[in-house]
């Protein structure tokens, strides 16, 4: 039986992966909105089947929590510092300080958990140990949201619009709202997964979230102020990564800002399909050429350096992980 399981798994798995290249074949040979269409179509099928629940906690927990991830703080902290002028940038370092030293304790005992028990870390993982770990360390973690909704207390409600593309279940929103920035904002947030907006949608009701594509985003040049998006591009096709900056670029009249979870400074991208969608490595320069088509000034923060510079640490758990904020 499960021999029979097994070569009944490996057939799909070779069925999708031909599947899929018959399908990027077709949308390479007829281009435009056909190829977009195909593409669409793949990335659905990849979560077609994942479940409500498991989305709600992807990419929401561990070191990809937005409490401490240095990625998701930026970004909050660029939206804040469009909304007051940068008169909170004291308590902007004392957050990143934090979360700096959260991330240095939680390193360390991942790395002593299995030395202690003899086994290695998946190990731990299955054990629920780590978990009990980081729950210890972890202990404070709403620490900054009081201090961050106080702080934001009196400013102009809905005083920045902001569009966010592969949303998910309303990941990064949930910490605007627990931080006090939400109020703040006219926010839409878009998923190509219907699961992952009625998440959202059950989560906060009166706010805009809609299944949408990057490719083609339904708002009129300059709609937004800023857009925003966590790790999207990368699992994107070469035609479909550069038409996302294209339409995020079309739609926003101050700037975009995109985290990178698969980032190098190297001269050309490592494109890599998996099935019904890429795992790529990105070119830096080849992504910057794509934006200084539309912006004028380009900012990179290369996390693990910015973080080793600025609070000796070079031990940030993804040290392929970027930033850009590029602005009109």
């Amino acid at each position: 039986m499960v021999v029979r399981a097994t070569s009944n798994t490996t057939a799909r798995q070779r069925w999708r992966e031909r599947y899929s290249r018959a399908a990027r074949r077709v949308g390479s040979a007829f281009g435009g909105r056909v190829e977009r269409r195909i593409e669409r179509h793949l990335l659905e099928r990849a979560w077609l089947h994942a479940q409500p629940k498991r989305l709600q906690v992807y990419l929401v927990r561990g070191y990809q929590n937005p409490v401490i991830n240095v990625q998701s703080i930026l970004a909050r902290h660029e939206i804040i510092r469009e909304l007051d002028g940068g008169t909170h940038d004291e308590l902007m370092e004392e957050e990143l300080r934090w979360a700096v030293e959260k991330h240095r304790d939680l390193r360390k005992r991942q790395r002593d958990l299995p030395l202690e028990h003899g086994v290695d870390f998946r190990e731990i993982k299955r054990s629920g140990k780590w978990r009990a770990a980081y729950d210890e360390i972890m202990w404070d973690q709403d620490r900054y949201a009081a201090v961050w909704t106080d702080a934001l207390r009196g400013l102009p409600h809905h005083g920045l619009s902001v569009i966010e593309a592969a949303c998910g279940s309303a990941n990064d929103y949930r910490y605007f709202d627990r931080y006090g920035l939400a109020p703040l904002l006219n926010y839409t947030g878009f998923d190509l997964t219907r699961a992952n907006i009625d998440n959202a949608r059950l989560m906060f009701p009166g706010i805009d979230f809609r299944v949408g594509d990057v490719q083609d985003i339904p708002a009129k040049n300059g709609s937004y102020d800023w857009a925003l998006a966590h790790d999207l591009l990368e699992h994107l096709s070469p035609s479909a990564f550069n038409r996302a900056v294209d339409e995020l670029c079309r739609v926003t009249r101050r700037g975009v800002l995109i985290s990178f979870f698969l980032m190098l400074d190297e001269p050309e991208h490592r494109v890599q399909p998996r099935r019904f969608y890429h795992v790529n490595e990105l070119s830096k320069d080849r992504i910057e050429e794509r934006f200084a088509r539309h912006c004028t000034d380009i900012t990179w923060v290369h996390i693990r350096k910015m973080l080793a510079e600025r609070y000796g640490f070079d031990d940030y758990y993804n040290w392929r992980a970027w930033t850009i904020i590029a602005r009109h």
